[in-house]
């Protein structure tokens, strides 16, 4: 399967990283919003409620328009899990 190059980032997206651009990324600062308001229930439940947890944030900013982006050449992008 070839993956096409996305060469335009979104408001929504999330790009994968660590630093630099990941960290201020408007998409970037949701998800961890997001994660952190989830972190409590995640750290006491069953592994098989932290699956839909984790599940129901990814949908969540999917319907929102973010799209899980990796960095390929500091230019360009891709979607590692479509």
């Amino acid at each position: 399967m070839v993956v096409e190059p996305i060469t335009s980032i979104r408001e929504n997206d999330i790009v994968l990283g660590r630093k630099g651009f990941a960290l201020k990324h408007r998409g970037n600062q949701a998800y961890r919003k997001l994660v952190n308001l989830n972190k409590e229930l995640y750290a006491t439940c069953q592994k098989c409620k932290k699956i839909r947890i984790t599940k129901s944030i990814v949908a969540t900013m999917r319907v929102n328009g973010g799209r899980f982006l990796q960095r390929i050449d500091g230019k360009t992008s891709m979607t590692p899990d479509e």
